[in-house]
């Protein structure tokens, strides 16, 4: 028998996901006991109502360790291993539980320390993922031990409806907040209907439910035994991030997410190998219209978020239940970490150099664009140098025409550039610029650009003039267009307008107003 000490009391989220464990090794032949803090709802726990053990509550970490070993020499049942599934406890709860039951097994995902026969988390931390818990000898890392229901094992498409909008916030949470949010989205947009999944343990539901009794477009779906085809059926999810994140990624769902709980705290270029490219961890704090704006860009922008997580370097299958057993019932532990799998996107790929490429840029490139447009070494060169707003930059991505590119160096990125084509006065005109992504860029790799970005523009815009302002201060780069042919234009009137037209907010005072014919 298999014994499984999981935390109740902070959300289901634990539950749930030893749940699937539980089943996957049902299959496998083996017995399961759960020991739990208070009762599961029954719609959840149906398939293992019979094995759940209610344990009194622990003011420490010995004193939940001693229930624990209790209740299991109450079942008079050999007991092989302990799972444990909790915030609460830690190494110390492990070391007097392994006292008597010496093979432990952590399921965590805030990288604290163990003691333990095996280690896993299913957290992905990008090129880190393989460096957590480096203490310990056997661990299972990343995504493919995300413990899902079988139901998202390899989900087959389902068609999308258009304009529907799923809003969860696990299995509790406080709906206060979000309740406004859904009431503006269903006044805003007459075209959309809204899904909202209340979780057995959430809170200010009151204001949900008047709203609802007011439209047919708002749906409450209390406690449903699973989420899968809500997934697979909306036109863009909304909500915290949590247990989602793989539940999304398995079912390449379009999401909008934020943080509700520290272990919702996720770097935003490990979400990107998900995927998972639109997570603002303090949505629900920002301005209600400006959230409703871009809910609906994404809800509209569906199709195309869904190609993008398609090519995600990291995929989700919902085999990690299996996966994890398989593990735990081997003669032979092995540690194992999730690897990412190239799913390229590029049609538009120039090689420069051996390790040097520019390609065009893609979805993907959404959050790095906009972390390296706000590096402090880069804002004070801008026309505009404050940072750019998240929410302020998803609308801009979807709306922009600008052609924009990326300098990768052995595949990390050293800088973004990018050119735009104006008609003014019945005169082409091109506007560009670049910006470092990284600090290994040198003035050999801003005039490899320039001059790969000037050769192509002159093959595609033969007529065009191109136009610049360039901070005075900023030494480099007047260098730099002053080697590539860009000259004065301030005792030429008609560029002059032109160029003010295109950059309002350069000054004369600090900024050089330069141009260049394309073909010269």
């Amino acid at each position: 028998m298999i014994a499984i000490r999981v935390d109740t009391l902070c959300g289901l989220g634990h539950f749930m996901r030893c749940k699937w464990l539980a089943l996957a090794l049902h299959e496998y032949g083996k017995e399961v006991v759960f020991l739990v803090d208070k009762a599961v709802p029954e719609h959840l726990s149906l398939e293992c109502m019979n094995e759940i053990k209610i344990l009194p509550y622990a003011q420490t970490h010995k004193e939940d360790a001693h229930n624990t070993l209790k209740a299991l020499s109450e079942i008079q049942k050999q007991v092989e291993s302990v799972i444990v599934d909790s915030y609460r406890f830690d190494s110390e709860w492990e070391v007097e539980v392994a006292k008597q039951i010496p093979s432990i097994i952590v399921v965590d995902d805030l990288e604290r320390a163990h003691s333990a026969k095996l280690l896993i988390d299913s957290k992905w931390c990008g090129d880190k993922t393989g460096e957590r818990y480096a203490s310990l000898d056997n661990k299972l890392l990343g995504p493919d031990f995300a413990m899902l229901s079988p139901e998202y094992h390899d989900c087959s498409r389902r068609k999308r409806e258009q304009n529907r909008v799923m809003f969860s916030l696990g299995g509790g949470g406080d709906w206060c907040i979000a309740a406004d949010l859904i009431a503006l989205l269903l006044s805003t947009a007459p075209e959309v209907e809204v899904d909202v999944i209340i979780g057995p343990m959430a809170e200010g539901v009151e204001s949900l439910t008047q709203l609802a009794n007011t439209t047919c477009r708002l749906q409450l779906v209390q406690q449903p035994a699973t989420l899968a085809p809500y997934y697979q059926s909306c036109s863009l999810f909304v909500g915290a991030l949590g247990t989602s994140l793989y539940e999304l990624a398995a079912t390449n769902t379009p999401a909008l997410t934020f943080s509700i709980a520290p272990n919702q705290a996720n770097q935003q270029g490990a979400l990107d190998d998900l995927g998972h490219y639109f997570h603002v961890p303090d949505l629900l704090t920002r301005k209600a219209s400006e959230v409703v704006a871009l809910i609906l860009t994404l809800v509209k922008q569906s199709k195309r978020i869904i190609k993008a997580r398609e090519t995600a370097p990291i995929k989700v299958d919902g085999r990690g239940a299996i996966r994890v057993a398989e593990m735990i019932l081997a003669n032979d532990i092995k540690s194992s970490v999730t690897q990412r799998t190239l799913h390229s996107q590029q049609t538009n790929i120039w090689q420069l150099t051996e390790s040097v490429q520019i390609r065009q840029c893609n979805d993907s490139d959404i959050n790095r664009y906009l972390a390296a447009r706000n590096l402090p070494n880069n804002t004070w060169r801008m026309t505009i140098t404050s940072d750019i707003d998240v929410l302020a930059h998803y609308q801009w991505w979807f709306s922009n025409s600008r052609e924009s590119f990326v300098m990768e160096a052995n595949g990390k990125p050293l800088l973004y550039v990018w050119h735009q084509i104006y008609n003014i006065e019945s005169q082409d005109y091109l506007i560009g610029g670049w910006f470092a992504a990284s600090g290994e860029v040198n003035f050999a790799h801003a005039q490899m650009v320039l001059e790969w970005q000037l050769g192509e523009t002159a093959a595609k815009y033969p007529k065009a003039i191109w136009l610049a302002v360039i901070n005075k201060e900023n030494k480099f780069v007047n260098l730099l267009n002053q080697r590539a042919g860009f000259v004065s234009i301030e005792q030429d009137e008609k560029k002059m307008r032109a160029t003010q037209q295109l950059f309002p907010k350069a000054s004369l005072t600090e900024f050089n107003y330069v141009g260049k014919e394309v073909n010269t």
